[in-house]
């Protein structure tokens, strides 16, 4: 990687990055300590929105390095993107924020007790409160309200087409980078784990036709935990991948013939 000598790029871990006063407003307010954020190291968070704006708007990805007879096509990669990296940090700083989380008591003293399915929508929400106190504010809003979303179906087992579904069309594009961030297996394996113990497993088709927040019985229950040496690295490429995700999320092929 060739690294710039111009005054508006910073070098995070040797590599160009975008100074902070060119992140959208909410990460120079993330940064600066005035945003109402429980993030335990903000400074990191920032840094890697710094390497996410600049990897986009300038096409620093592998597609251009390895591929030069695509060189062509850089400036336009880097509109298109410039664009959706900054919509996605938009997002997900507001997404940090801590009024955004869910209030899970507040949930389950709301939830009717004479509603069928009540003791299932209990169990989903002890999950959602048990996730919360695994990662607290270290992952984003969306992370909570995606396993929490069985309770507002009309059955916690419903299953519903993200991409097509109109009930889930203002959230679909956060839920399912939510869903796709989980291939970083060492989070799915403890959202899994935590589920089994109430004797569920969560399932996403990674297609059109459903999301992870579509519940199923578990066979038995397992425990993981997360191994501490790795953990903030499983947590950062979490996010970053999350934000690739929301970024790339409307040029998916995607088809109903799957649904």
């Amino acid at each position: 990687m060739l690294l710039k000598e111009i005054s508006d790029i910073t070098i995070i871990a040797g590599e160009n990055a975008i100074s902070i006063d060119q992140l959208p407003p909410i990460w120079q307010e993330i940064e600066s300590g005035k945003a109402s954020v429980g993030i335990p190291e903000p400074h990191s968070y920032v840094q890697m929105a710094q390497l996410f704006q600049y990897k986009l708007e300038q096409g620093d990805v592998d597609l251009f390095h390895e591929r030069r007879e695509l060189a062509p096509f850089k400036s336009t990669f880097s509109q298109l993107f410039e664009q959706l990296a900054w919509e996605t940090l938009e997002f997900y700083g507001r997404d940090f924020q801590i009024q955004n989380y869910p209030k899970f008591e507040t949930i389950l003293h709301k939830l009717d007790s004479r509603v069928n399915g009540y003791a299932d929508a209990v169990k989903v929400i002890r999950i959602g409160i048990d996730l919360f106190q695994e990662f607290g504010y270290e992952l984003p809003a969306s992370f909570y309200h995606i396993h929490l979303a069985p309770i507002y179906r009309d059955h916690i087992f419903e299953e519903r087409a993200l991409r097509f579904d109109p009930r889930e069309q203002d959230r679909k594009r956060a839920w399912d980078a939510m869903l796709h961030a989980q291939k970083v297996f060492a989070i799915q394996m403890k959202v899994q784990s935590i589920a089994s113990k109430y004797g569920f497993t969560y399932h996403h088709g990674c297609g059109c036709e459903s999301h992870l927040s579509a519940i199923d019985q578990s066979q038995g229950a397992f425990a993981y935990e997360l191994c501490p040496e790795k953990r903030s690295r499983w947590i950062r490429s979490f996010i970053w991948t999350a934000w690739y995700e929301y970024a790339f999320f409307s040029l998916i092929p995607n088809t109903r013939y799957l649904v």
